[in-house]
């Protein structure tokens, strides 16, 4: 993860926003992006993968919760995943 995004994913933890049930499933969106891809993420029903566009264009967001959101990109074709930022709150403000 980037810095920015481990941060912001610390904190939330420490303010108790995230809860350990969403980290699980984080860790399962990482695991499904390693051993399937970004198409397996971005056609799968579960995550509510989707493109974003303005200041976020190029980037996408997979829900982990009902509000929970990462915001990742897919740099070059060998598939490397850049988490941006992990949001609990739809804030897809830079």
């Amino acid at each position: 993860m980037e810095d920015l995004a481990e941060a912001e994913l610390t904190q939330l933890l420490i303010e108790k926003i995230v809860t350990s049930s969403d980290i699980k499933v984080l860790l399962r969106w990482v695991y499904e992006m390693e051993e399937f891809g970004p198409v397996f993420i971005a056609q799968s029903n579960e995550w509510y993968d989707h493109k974003l566009e303005r200041q976020w264009k190029g980037y996408r967001s997979s829900a982990f919760s009902h509000s929970g959101r990462v915001i990742y990109k897919i740099n070059n074709d060998e598939i490397i995943v850049l988490v941006k930022r992990v949001t609990t709150n739809h804030n897809y403000f830079r």
